[in-house]
């Protein structure tokens, strides 16, 4: 089963929250976390993952998640990928067709028949917000708001050993 374009940007758009009240550490250097979302309803199940399992200190993965597997979008720090070639599935996307990250900031987006296998330069998704002066917790803080979680009963706190 596929998402379609309309269900992607309805699943998006639509505000999250955190499904328990809890204090967790901001994961340090091998570790992941995860955070379970959902809709104002609760009817809506979402994950965002914080993962730092790789051994290069800044490299760091973020994701929002539909029912575990929809990968709604991704944001890879310091990450390497390539685009599929042509036709671009969207007009965001011309001009990208087998772009090459290398070691590079980019964002993931869920596309209809190509799942999340689409990604942006981050510096191309000026509305995260995200500078080169911010440590991961400030960028993860950053992609949360991007993904519309609100009310972050879940209180990541930053670890002091980070």
């Amino acid at each position: 089963m596929e998402l379609n374009p309309s269900e992607v940007k309805t699943l998006f758009d639509v505000a999250k929250y955190p499904c328990y009240s809890a204090s967790v550490e901001f994961p340090t250097q091998g570790e992941y976390l995860e955070i379970e979302l959902q809709n104002d309803t609760g009817r809506i199940k979402f994950q965002s993952d914080i993962s730092r399992k790789n051994k290069i200190v800044n490299k760091a993965t973020l994701q929002l998640r539909y029912k575990k597997t929809y990968i709604i979008r991704r944001l890879d720090f310091m990450g390497n990928h390539t685009n599929p070639p042509a036709p671009a599935p969207d007009k965001i996307f011309y001009g990208f067709e087998e772009y090459v990250c290398l070691r590079e900031d980019h964002i993931h987006f869920y596309m209809d028949g190509f799942g999340e296998r689409w990604a942006l330069p981050l510096s191309k998704v000026p509305e995260i917000g995200i500078t080169k002066e911010d440590d991961l917790y400030e960028k993860m803080i950053k992609f949360f708001t991007y993904c519309k979680v609100e009310d972050l009963r879940v209180k990541v706190v930053k670890n002091l050993i980070f």
